[in-house]
């Protein structure tokens, strides 16, 4: 076979694949055509399909409450044209299904004084009124539901507040941090309340409190548990501070009655963050008092008493005591 032919023949091949390729793609395309149009038409006939739908619970019955998760899903068998249950098929958003507990009648089971179950049978015609008007209820697949309840039990506790705060420079707070109510009702299975002695609120961050903050807060839900309160008022009191330093006589505490105790020396001099509201008079106010103990006396080891103090709190810092022991000299009586 020389060159020319050669050429000829490779120029039929290419030809006959071309019109076979041109062939396959006008059949391909027709034979996608009339499925489309075969499924459309399939998609005005009426069938019957299982379509599970979300299920909420609602009203418990009057002073019991539910252990454990409720059902979360019923089965119905439906009936519609095709394209309505395609489209819930694609993922259509389902209403759920709500049955109100208070009204249906439940059944207790066998030997169970907790457990219960409820035929579905019984909530038909509730069902048809919550489903589209679209779909026609045939039978419902799922033919009961179960629950277990325990009676409601009702408990005061505290309340804690959860914080993250700081104070802005020369201040300090000028009383204990509160939440009104400090304490709350929670009421649920006893088995859940027996474990809780306390609620807390959500975190709260403040910064740089200058004055009093007084606001609304949350508190943590806890699963099964009902309170009385949602939310508290928590109050931060915060007032401005200056130093104060002055010097005031030493108390001797404990000292027996046939004894008397010299203190050398008899006065300490006391620096200390005071309120501004409570600095006037503060030697005299009574809101720091220096003391000795006689009962740590230790006779023939020591013969220095260290020096303390009582301060009202929220008001008086103390910083530094000068000096921070005595000597001492008995005396008897």
């Amino acid at each position: 076979m020389d060159y020319r032919t050669l050429l000829n023949y490779i120029h039929t091949l290419t030809q006959r694949k071309e019109k076979l390729n041109t062939r396959l793609f006008i059949f391909t395309f027709f034979l996608v055509v009339a499925s489309i149009l075969w499924y459309l038409n399939k998609l005005t006939y009426e069938y019957t399909t299982e379509i599970t739908f979300p299920l909420r619970i609602e009203n418990m019955p009057a002073g019991k409450v539910l252990v454990g998760e409720p059902p979360k899903e019923i089965a119905l068998q439906v009936r519609a044209f095709g394209y309505t249950l395609l489209r819930y098929r694609l993922g259509a958003s389902l209403i759920p299904m709500v049955i109100d507990l208070e009204q249906a009648p439940m059944m207790p089971v066998s030997g169970s004084d907790s457990k219960f179950f409820l035929l579905t049978s019984t909530q038909r015609a509730a069902i048809i009124n919550q489903l589209a008007g679209e779909l026609q209820l045939g039978s419902i697949a799922t033919d009961s539901l179960h629950f277990e309840f325990t009676s409601l039990v009702q408990k005061k506790v505290k309340v804690v507040p959860t914080l993250n705060y700081s104070i802005e420079r020369q201040r300090m707070l000028s009383g204990p941090i509160s939440v009104k109510p400090d304490s709350i009702i929670i009421s649920g299975p006893r088995s859940i309340i027996d474990t809780i002695q306390e609620v807390v609120t959500k975190s709260i961050k403040l910064d740089r409190i200058s004055s009093i903050y007084s606001g609304m807060v949350a508190l943590m839900e806890l699963n099964q548990i009902g309170f009385s309160h949602r939310r508290v008022n928590l109050t931060i009191p915060v007032e401005r501070f200056t130093e104060a330093n002055f010097s005031k006589a030493i108390e001797v505490r404990n000292l027996p009655d046939t004894l008397r105790l010299i203190l050398l020396p008899r006065t300490v001099n006391i620096r200390c963050n005071v309120l501004l509201s409570s600095y006037k008079g503060l030697p005299e106010s009574g809101v720091v008092e220096p003391y000795v103990d006689f009962n740590e006396l230790q006779p023939g080891v020591t013969n220095r008493l260290r020096i303390y103090t009582t301060s009202r709190p929220y008001v008086v810092r103390v910083i530094d005591l000068e000096p921070k022991y005595a000597d001492y000299i008995i005396e008897r009586i």
